[in-house]
């Protein structure tokens, strides 16, 4: 919803975002928020980012719980299974409910061709809810060179945290890893650090 754009310009105000959100409400509420902070400099794309270009791709809303929304939602499983056991199963609807929608999927290269072809990207965070492996390998060589630093979050299901640490590895960065910061350990969820 904007919150780390609006971090990321309190902190560094000449910084240059591009910042993709495919869910048509988050989209809407992030690009709310950074005009009611005066946020300038940030270039909202609603689109998803994947391997290769989609024009239409489902997605699941959870209203609830937008942070959680995704295009793969049998990965959420485990999320729903720790709201039964926490608060009752009558909660996963009500919190877990989803609704689909539809969004364009983008590589990121190609984004970046469009925004800004050439020059270091001093940061690449990534928090995309099941697709981060899908993300980064949809990053150019020639793209890669340009990063100076990643943040990703990862849910670490079928080795992925492995896979992701591998491609960044291989394009030149020391990366290290620790479990999420307030997200129960039944989740996997992971903090991943690259840098150069």
């Amino acid at each position: 919803m904007g919150l780390f754009s609006l971090f990321l310009k309190q902190e560094c105000p000449g910084a240059r975002i591009l910042a993709f959100e495919p869910i048509p409400a988050t989209h809407r509420a992030l690009v709310e928020n950074l005009e009611n902070h005066g946020a300038t400099g940030v270039e909202v794309v609603r689109a998803a980012l994947g391997r290769r270009p989609e024009a239409r791709v489902s997605f699941t809303f959870y209203p609830a719980l937008h942070g959680n929304s995704t295009r793969y939602p049998e990965q959420k499983k485990i999320n729903q299974e720790l709201i039964v056991e926490q608060i009752g199963p009558a909660a996963v609807d009500r919190i877990m409910g989803g609704v689909e929608v539809e969004a364009e999927v983008r590589r990121l290269s190609d984004a970046l061709r469009d925004w800004a072809p050439e020059g270091p990207i001093d940061l690449l965070k990534i928090d995309v809810e099941g697709a981060e492996l899908e993300v980064v390998e949809g990053l150019d060589p020639s793209d890669w060179r340009r990063v100076r630093q990643c943040v990703l979050e990862v849910q670490d299901l079928d080795g992925r945290v492995d896979a992701v640490l591998g491609l960044i590895d291989a394009h030149g960065f020391t990366a290290t890893t620790e479990r999420a910061p307030d997200i129960p350990d039944v989740l996997r969820q992971s903090m991943v650090y690259a840098t150069r």
